[in-house]
């Protein structure tokens, strides 16, 4: 089957979303509250230590954190559309919100109304705050079980289909506190969270390490944006199993490291489950922070992975991959790219390693680069201010285009690299710059 617009996709530069974003303010010490149609103000609502009976947090009053909140099993916590909870750090301590294994949180925004977790300073900076943690019962390979690497929480199982509850319409600001120099904070850390959890419509903005993390489990993320990550924007390990479409990433020339840092184990490349997620429709725009060693991604400690209609732009290198068991499973066509441009001077870095598969072999995967082996970026592919988009012109131009819902039920029909097209609307009014 041919198409005109397999490539028809669209870029978000490093300076903005799209020109329809509400951009929030960044003043955020004062705070009016509205209470119903009163017009009064108030303070705000502490929230702290264990959260032991359920309850809902209404939109017309602010919550604060203070130090680590966790949600306990049979408990859940409900959020109304349009909520704001802020929260900050007392002597090096970090607040943080933990959804324990057993526990739920239903927070259900909408694209009008979304639900902001941020930073309680009045100038708010990356790492202000911790982060929003999920822990879950499905499997992971770091054992039957295994602990957070902050907030102590026990996370995976053998309940791949365990729920943590719904997070839609989303937004997670100024997270990633650093406890030492072997731990921080991520904006939202999924530890062993089931995909009977619904992840939609979430950003994570200006965070001072990763954006969105998953360690194991089988949860599965739709429409998701990670904008000025101090370092990797998405990020897996520990044998994450599940389905993501409509990414987006998005660095600044302040700090970042990989658009997607993706590992199987670290102590053990071999260990089962491996990683080894389905991926469609993904947009990494990368920046220049000074360093020169930013990459779309990295593929490393025996990750597998297989992913269609993607982008990768303005990186020093496009995808990168490192270690035996990496290779292995490449070789083994259990780790591909497919219907995708990676347009950056060093497309495909396979010289930590021996390569058999050339992932830059258009016969084979439908790959536009700029590596030397592969087929050119077409000219009609073009950065317009943050636009930039690749139609079809002729049905000589045409590839096999690659439909997307043919992986299962999760992912929806969208026959184009990149995570929008010039139609589309979804990252429009709840999200930031």
């Amino acid at each position: 089957m041919k198409t005109r617009n397999l490539f028809k996709g669209i870029l978000i530069g490093a300076a903005a979303l799209l020109s329809a974003c509400t951009v929030q303010e960044d003043n955020i010490g004062d705070i009016t509250i509205n209470e119903g149609n009163t017009g009064e103000t108030s303070g705000t609502i502490t929230l702290e230590g264990k959260i032991t009976e359920s309850r809902t947090l209404i939109s017309s009053e602010v919550y604060e954190l203070k130090g680590g909140v966790s949600v306990v099993d049979g408990v859940t916590l409900t959020i109304e559309a349009g909520t704001r909870i802020v929260a900050g750090n007392t002597g090096g301590v970090f607040a943080y919100l933990a959804i324990e294994q057993g526990a739920k949180i239903i927070a259900e925004g909408t694209a009008a109304q979304p639900i902001v977790f941020t930073s309680n300073k009045s100038t708010p900076n990356p790492g202000d705050w911790g982060g929003l943690l999920l822990a879950g019962k499905a499997p992971i390979n770091r054992g039957v079980t295994a602990t957070t690497e902050v907030a102590n929480l026990t996370y995976g199982g053998t309940d791949a289909t365990d729920s943590s509850g719904v997070l839609r319409y989303v937004r997670l600001e100024y997270t990633g506190g650093k406890i030492n120099a072997d731990a921080e904070y991520n904006g939202l850390s999924l530890y062993g969270v089931g995909n009977g959890t619904t992840l939609e419509y979430i950003q994570a903005f200006n965070g001072n390490d990763d954006g969105i993390e998953f360690f194991g489990g089988t949860v599965n993320l739709k429409y998701a944006i990670v904008s000025g990550a101090g370092d990797d924007s998405f990020d897996w390990t520990d044998g994450w199993i599940g389905n993501g479409q409509f990414w987006i990433a998005q660095q600044t020339t302040t700090a970042g490291d990989r658009g997607i840092e993706a590992d199987n184990l670290k102590s053990n490349n071999a260990a089962a489950p491996f990683s080894n997620p389905t991926l469609s429709n993904i947009t990494l725009i990368g920046a220049e922070d000074g360093d020169g060693k930013n990459k779309g991604i990295l593929f490393r400690r025996g990750t597998k992975v297989s992913i269609y209609n993607m982008i990768i732009k303005g990186f020093a290198k496009g995808i990168e991959l490192n270690d035996d068991q990496t290779f292995t499973n490449l070789n083994n066509n259990e780790l591909t790219i497919r219907n995708s441009i990676i347009d950056n001077a060093n497309s495909f870095d396979v010289s930590d390693g021996t390569a058999t598969v050339d992932l830059s072999d258009f016969a084979s995967f439908n790959n536009y680069s700029l590596d030397p082996s592969g087929t050119a970026i077409p000219t009609g592919f073009e950065i317009t201010g943050f636009r930039g988009t690749y139609e079809y012109t002729t049905a000589a131009d045409g590839v096999d285009n690659f439909d997307p819902s043919t992986l299962g039920a999760f992912f929806d029909a969208a026959n184009y690299a990149g995570a929008l097209q010039e139609s589309d609307t979804w990252t429009s009014d709840w999200t930031r710059q």
